[in-house]
């Protein structure tokens, strides 16, 4: 269960089998998804201490959770690539730093304004690598979709044996250190 984890309509709560849908939740096949933003709660059903319900409470606070939506423009931080895309954690939208962070993917074909065979995930980002893109769908419950397709969008901050790589050219970053370079989508951001 996500006991006291923020959640956004979609996210997955638990199995039906081990717990009810309280208000903010719904089930779908033998899911319990969150309907709403907020808290989750597990609280027992009265009367019955093996049954449990879980319910979404909205967060009360000045300022509102901090979601993505299309076209946010979004920092993440690259968590693992493979052939076809960049699994990617979404830790600030429009500027305002997220509660927890949102999970994303950036497909290889929203790499770049024009796709063809020769863009690789292994040549625009690597795993720890911060990027700039802009959400492009809401994806599924599992992860948002992100672009990284204009001159401004792309890696913003890189390292190579813990020392930051600086920008060479919009496909380009070099440690100062070491002079080795990489292959990056690099953002170029005025």
């Amino acid at each position: 269960w996500m006991q006291d984890l923020v959640v956004v309509p979609g996210d997955r709560i638990g199995l039906s089998a081990d717990i009810q849908a309280g208000p903010g939740c719904y089930v779908s096949g033998t899911q319990v998804y969150a309907s709403s933003v907020g808290v989750v709660e597990v609280t027992e059903v009265q009367g019955n201490e093996k049954c449990k319900q879980a319910q979404v409470v909205r967060i009360q606070s000045r300022r509102a959770p901090v979601v993505p939506t299309t076209d946010s423009i979004v920092i993440a931080k690259v968590q693992s690539i493979n052939a076809r895309q960049a699994k990617v954690s979404i830790l600030s939208v429009n500027d305002s730093p997220c509660h927890e962070p949102f999970p994303a993917l950036i497909r290889v074909q929203d790499v770049r304004p024009v796709f063809t065979d020769s863009v690789q995930i292994i040549d625009s980002f690597r795993p720890g690598d911060f990027v700039r893109a802009a959400v492009i769908n809401l994806g599924d419950s599992r992860a948002y979709l992100l672009t990284t397709a204009r001159d401004d969008f792309g890696v913003v901050f890189a390292t190579r044996e813990g020392v930051t790589m600086g920008i060479v050219d919009a496909n380009t970053m070099q440690c100062p250190r070491t002079l080795a370079s990489e292959p990056r989508k690099v953002a170029l951001v005025a």
